[in-house]
């Protein structure tokens, strides 16, 4: 098993050369070892003192509101010295995140959300962070340059409509974080000879998804909820929390039949965290800080089916009566409902449908209140897939569909991407668990009722959508994640005179390359 759990770190990771050649073995990055050492001696901040146990990190389902803290700090990465922080180029250190403040709206505010929106559409793309997207945005906390490994600023280039794919999983996402440098994603495999990590858009190459930007809502401080990689982000679209899974399923962990059917076949497997005693936990978290990826493997990582029993929100919705539906056309990987049991082999799999039954129910006037939208893999941004403008001009369609309904009119969308896919971002994701947050995501709120050309610089992950919905329809929070995170209604004027829907025409996209 250990060989097993360093060929997975030598897989993926250009930082673990050295122990992959020695077959498996401690590994760190030595740039980091003096934070680490600071966090391990009790500093202000340090895991060891403020980090509570996995039933507080995320990981356990909240079934009674009552109980709720008035704590509302998430701890985070633990701060740096006046010394480390020098180190530190000025665009890296003006965007570090040192806190986290969870932030509930008004009850006056909530009341109007409550008349105003009645039908929230949670559309999740694939692999895209800020920087990537929005980083010569005006006005955003955007980057044209990145940090490397080894301390040199680059340019970053101009990104190609169909990129290469970088790997983007929760361990690579450790090393291109490092401890909150954001300075190693060229360590990871995929961007160790060129560097494809290093690369955005420019406003011409996503002209409609910048216009977007212009006319409503574009948060520049929304993370992913995990390190990575695109199925445990996944779950914590629909659950804020991924019971401990952390990977997505590997060849070798194929059983049976076709990969990832997860519940479908019980000779899957998927890596994960081990159940732990809250001082694991904390060994755990300095590892991730220094990171010392094949240490955390080797100690705290299991191989388990993936198939859970977890809360999910629909579970909620479906018991409050409030109509939902999870309109899916991607990929296996993105299939997440297929490892929820009870979804899996009960009713409600009959709301997960396919994409083409959104349009529909929307020329039917039937959307449901709540809905998820996964697009199929060739209009997902998926950087393998069809390319940045085809994806562009799904998400075009879709709107324009949402926007010509009547249902328009009490509608909110929520449009993110579901992790960094090995981009690269320059500001420090908060280290609130073991699990993240991860790089920065970009999140377009479209809304008659959005802040019209608005950046919204408030902290969020996919958890805080899921409290806002839990807000709006008054839901009890699933997990501490979303227990404690900022609900988005600061991101909407409900007093404001309607913003008019936005019907684009679809971009000529590039000839493919020979």
């Amino acid at each position: 098993m250990k060989r097993k759990r360093a060929a997975l770190v030598c897989a993926l990771l250009v930082v673990a050369g050295a122990a992959c050649q020695m077959g498996g073995g401690s590994e760190s990055n030595p740039a980091r070892q003096s934070d680490a050492e600071a966090a391990d001696g009790g500093a202000a901040g340090a895991p060891g003192n403020a980090q509570p146990s996995s039933d507080a990190r995320g990981m356990e389902p909240v079934d009674d509101p009552e109980e709720e803290t008035t704590e509302d700090t998430l701890v985070t990465r633990p701060p740096y010295t006046k010394q480390q922080a020098a180190r530190l180029p000025e665009f890296i250190r003006e965007g570090l995140a040192e806190q986290v403040r969870s932030e509930l709206s008004p009850p006056a505010t909530l009341a109007l959300a409550r008349k105003r929106i009645k039908h929230i559409v949670f559309i999740v793309k694939e692999n895209r962070t800020f920087d990537h997207m929005f980083g010569r945005f005006p006005g955003a906390d955007g980057a044209t340059k990145g940090m490397t490994c080894d301390g040199r600023v680059i340019p970053l280039q101009r990104a190609e409509d169909v990129s290469e794919s970088v790997d983007h999983s929760f361990l690579a996402g450790l090393v291109a974080v490092n401890g909150g440098q954001m300075n190693c994603f060229d360590r990871v495999r995929g961007s160790e000879t060129t560097p494809d990590s290093y690369v955005q858009y420019h406003a011409g190459d996503i002209p409609n998804y910048w216009r977007y930007a212009e006319q409503f809502t574009l948060g520049d401080r929304f993370f992913s909820s995990v390190y990575g990689p695109t199925t445990v982000e996944h779950l914590w679209v629909i659950a804020s929390q991924s019971d401990r899974f952390v990977d997505l399923e590997r060849p070798d962990q194929v059983g049976t039949g076709e990969p990832r059917e997860f519940c479908e076949d019980d000779a899957e497997l998927m890596w994960s965290f081990a159940q732990m005693t809250a001082s694991e936990e904390d060994a755990a978290y300095r590892l991730e800080e220094i990171p010392a990826v094949l240490d955390l493997v080797n100690r705290f990582w299991i191989e388990r089916p993936p198939c859970t029993d977890i809360k999910i929100l629909p579970d909620l919705l479906e018991k409050r009566g409030i109509p939902w539906k999870y309109y899916f056309s991607g990929a296996g990987p993105m299939h997440v409902m297929k490892m929820i049991r009870h979804v899996r082999y009960g009713q409600m799999w009959d709301k997960v449908v396919p994409v083409s039954s959104l349009y529909n129910d929307l020329r039917a006037h039937r959307l449901p209140s709540v809905s998820w939208v996964i697009p199929a893999w060739r209009y997902s941004d998926h950087p393998e897939a069809n390319g940045i403008c085809a994806g562009e001009n799904w998400t075009v369609r879709t709107l324009n569909a949402i926007m010509k309904s009547p249902q328009w009119k009490n509608t909110a969308v929520f449009l993110t991407w579901d992790d960094y896919g090995g981009f690269y971002d320059h500001v420090a994701p908060p280290h609130v668990d073991l699990y993240g947050m991860g790089p920065r995501v970009p999140m377009l709120l479209i809304s008659p009722w959005a802040r019209g050309g608005y950046i919204d610089h408030q902290t969020y992950d996919f958890s805080s959508v899921l409290r806002t919905i839990e807000e709006i329809f008054g839901l009890a929070p699933l997990a501490q994640r979303d227990r404690r995170a900022t609900d988005m209604l600061g991101a909407f004027d409900f007093d404001q005179n309607p913003l008019d829907p936005l019907i684009l025409e679809q971009t000529q996209c590039p000839e493919p390359a020979d």
